[in-house]
């Protein structure tokens, strides 16, 4: 079985209900096509730039599973036929990445050099 992430939008008004209801039927279709479901992360309800599906926001979630790799394109299109899915990216991945803190993400200052006599 290979690694993967997939990063769902979740119709809002649905996420908002119920969100528990909502990551537990996007693990159902994984594990009905033999995937092993390893993490999965609420991401923040964003406004799209155009509709999806008619919907003007949705709520992302992050799922880390492995599945055989032929099972992929089932789940793609057995997410793309639910209602509660707006959109689907399912990628390949090695290893699961950690959380990148602010911490990391603000950038170091560079030693400066010396300033050469004239």
């Amino acid at each position: 079985m290979k690694l993967y992430e997939g990063m769902f939008i979740i119709d809002n008004t649905i996420a908002n209900a119920d969100w528990d209801a909502a990551v537990k039927q996007v693990s159902d279709i994984l594990e009905n096509r033999g995937a092993e479901v390893i993490k999965s992360e609420k991401w923040e309800e964003r406004k799209f730039a155009y509709k999806l599906k008619g919907h003007k926001r949705g709520t992302y979630l992050l799922t880390y599973f492995k599945a055989p790799p032929d099972s992929v394109t089932p789940i793609k299109r057995d997410l793309q036929l639910s209602d509660n899915v707006l959109r689907t990216l399912i990628v390949k991945i090695d290893k699961i990445k950690e959380p990148v803190t602010k911490e990391a993400q603000s950038p170091e200052k560079e030693p400066t050099a010396p300033v050469a006599p004239k």
